[in-house]
């Protein structure tokens, strides 16, 4: 067993020295039950408290629990926290308030503490709001889900079983997605009957989830430096994290230069491919070498003015540059084709910028609206 750097030589409390941890994205999940007696479940069914909404207060009280956890456990560190998610769903079945906190930040020590803390002070709040009722509910099974980032990584509490109505039909490979946006994204293996957690969330008793087909997607990343070896690609690959939460796997990907011809010939293989979602990052900008919309647009079938519009309004917020980019959105064939910035940052701003209608418009496009990835489902 390590040494208990909880207490010093003497023997005293101390904190524990993180001064030489590096800083990473931490975040934690954490869950607990509050069970209900009948009375209070019925009238919190209604709506009916006279205190007011239990739900949005409980969730209030969590968030500002997970804010005080260094007051209230004595050697928690203060970290700045960048993220607080708490929820509290009612489970009908099993007559039980389940309340989840995510809590997230970019710190050099862990955030689980805040996670568990967020969930307690939520199952008090709901507690209080309610005791006039009946004294008699339970707070139970409070635990620590699932936590990433640090030294130790990443850390799972085990393994939970999602049961699906039987007209549900999940293709091998195809995605769950959970939350309005896919928030939270599973992957179906079938070889092994299992989902493989892709982006980490929370399944809510009471939310509605997706099924999603797999987008066949292609990156190309025009950069004359790029292409000779001078310069590291690293907006495409962000662009391939970025589109996989989406539930787009990647099949190829090329480096060219800034040269119209190779990217048209590049565009023109992997729609012949039948690659649904193309995705170009670089050569957007006003200098003589960039040559990405006039090459996309030669080959185009129609243009798709919105994706290009959206990037430079939602991304105002960002820079004040961001007019100056000449991002654009084609259609050849039954392929989506979208061009991004040439930096990381630019990519994924604008990337995230477009997610809203993404998935929609190569459906649209393909008729994979009508296949296994319309399915809608409470779980």
């Amino acid at each position: 067993m390590g040494e208990y750097t909880h207490f010093d030589a003497e023997g005293r409390p101390t904190l524990v020295d993180v001064s030489d941890k590096a800083v990473t994205k931490r975040t934690a999940w954490a869950e607990g039950w509050l069970f209900l007696p009948d009375e209070i479940y019925r009238t919190v069914s209604q709506g009916a408290v006279k205190k007011g909404d239990p739900f949005s207060i409980a969730e209030l009280g969590g968030i500002m629990g997970a804010k005080r956890t260094p007051d209230l456990i004595p050697l928690c560190h203060t970290i700045r926290l960048d993220n607080i998610k708490v929820k509290c769903d009612l489970d009908h079945e099993k007559k039980a308030l389940r309340i989840t906190c995510e809590a997230t930040a970019s710190e050099v020590t862990g955030v689980e503490m805040e996670a568990l803390t967020g969930v307690s002070v939520a199952a008090l709040t709901f507690y209080d709001m309610c005791k006039g009722i009946d004294k008699g509910m339970v707070i139970k099974d409070i635990r620590l889900l699932r936590k990433t980032g640090g030294k130790s990584g990443e850390w799972n509490a085990g393994a939970m079983t999602v049961v699906l109505p039987p007209e549900a039909e999940i293709c091998d490979g195809g995605f769950l997605a959970v939350g309005e946006r896919g928030d939270t994204l599973l992957r179906w293996q079938g070889e092994s009957a299992s989902f493989k957690v892709c982006t980490a969330g929370f399944l809510g008793v009471s939310e509605r989830a997706q099924i999603w087909s797999p987008i066949r997607t292609a990156v190309l990343t025009v950069s004359d430096k790029g292409s000779r070896g001078e310069r590291v690609d690293t907006a495409g690959p962000e662009l391939e994290r970025l589109a996989f939460a989406q539930g787009c796997v990647t099949e190829d990907r090329k480096i060219v230069p800034d040269d119209p011809e190779e990217i048209c010939g590049a565009v023109r293989e992997w729609a012949e491919r039948g690659i649904s979602l193309i995705l170009t990052t670089g050569g957007t900008g006003l200098s003589p070498r960039d040559n990405t919309p006039e090459a996309l647009l030669s080959v185009a079938d129609k243009v798709v003015p919105g994706f290009g519009e959206m990037m430079r309004i939602e991304t105002q917020k960002y820079t004040p540059r961001s007019f100056l980019t000449r991002s654009v959105a084609v259609i050849k064939d039954r392929s989506l084709i979208i061009a991004f910035p040439g930096s990381k940052c630019g990519a994924g701003q604008c990337f995230e910028a477009v997610t809203g209608g993404l998935r929609h418009a190569v459906e649209t496009l393909t008729g994979g609206a009508t296949e296994c990835g319309n399915h809608h489902h409470s779980h």
